[in-house]
């Protein structure tokens, strides 16, 4: 279970002291003092290792809203546009979700983490600032099993593989499309790997400035944690749907009403010759045998 961008700073943004000496974007205090902070590195020098991690952001960045920019123009528009229906309406639904919604996020914060002049402070504040736009990425991962299921239905039809092999071989991509379309589920999963090195490697371990980059962790930290319990829950919620379908002469409520499911597995009982399956949710344990498929 990959991207927001920046308007305004906050108002507890307003006079940020920079401890590592860079370089801030438009709008942002210069450090206290008066003087103008320094980007990363002088023409000619090398720039210092957080400073790599800051242009890792942003390349990554823009990589990826590159790759949305393909998926959505290269296969989407191509699949609107097309003069006879290549894909059913419901395939294009399940197929790609709200990837537009993604790509939009990504280029807006792309934009934003450009503004940023190398400042490490800045980069964080982009995404703290946006921690809430990133609540579509929830949307996108639970779907994100609908589409693999949707792209291998395609790819079981012929006209249908042979329109996608051809954007493939328009784009020039070297991967298929089903490799791009997993890239905001990993992107989504990775921002506070990448915000946990501006950290490890800031000078100054206090002050203002590194409690922004603490929340800016902290912040996508709790972005894929509830990405990932969601992603579980749904599937969860999939299989309670399965479970209550194989269920023979059940005279109970749905078993949705007694929460989620905790476990399942089998036991076998003394002297008795098959298997149990086992299923525990949070108010009941349901103990069943095997007839037949059910």
């Amino acid at each position: 279970m990959e991207e927001p961008a920046g308007g305004g700073a906050e108002p507890w943004a307003e006079g940020l002291r920079n401890s590592n000496n860079n370089a801030s974007p438009g709008g942002w205090p210069a450090a206290r003092g008066g003087h103008p902070l320094a980007p990363f590195g002088s023409p000619g020098t090398e720039p210092s290792y957080l400073g790599r991690v800051v242009l890792e952001i942003v390349e990554s960045e823009r990589t990826y809203a590159r790759d949305l920019r393909s998926i959505v123009e290269g296969y989407l528009g191509k699949i609107i546009d097309a003069e006879e229906p290549v894909l059913r309406p419901e395939q294009v639904s399940a197929l790609f979700g709200n990837i537009e919604d993604i790509y939009e996020l990504s280029s807006t914060l792309l934009q934003n983490l450009e503004s940023c002049a190398s400042d490490p402070v800045a980069v964080a504040v982009c995404f703290v600032t946006r921690s809430q736009e990133f609540a579509i990425y929830t949307q996108y991962c639970n779907n994100y099993p609908s589409s693999v299921a949707a792209l291998a239905e395609c790819m079981r039809s012929k006209a249908q593989a042979r329109f996608l092999r051809e954007c493939q071989e328009r784009l020039r991509h070297a991967l298929p499309l089903g490799a791009y379309l997993l890239k905001p589920v990993q992107r989504i999963l990775k921002y506070h790997l990448l915000l946990q090195e501006i950290a490890k490697h800031f000078e100054h371990k206090s002050g203002e400035d590194y409690e922004v980059v603490l929340e800016a962790i902290d912040t996508m930290t709790c972005v894929a944690w509830y990405i990932n319990d969601m992603k579980r829950k749904h599937e969860h919620a999939i299989r309670q749907q399965e479970i209550q379908s194989l269920l023979l002469g059940w005279k109970g409520p749905d078993l949705t009403s007694y929460g989620e499911l905790v476990l399942e597995g089998t036991f076998r009982v003394q002297r008795v010759r098959h298997e149990r399956a086992v299923f525990l949710f949070d108010k009941t344990l349901l103990i069943t045998k095997r007839r037949g498929d059910h």
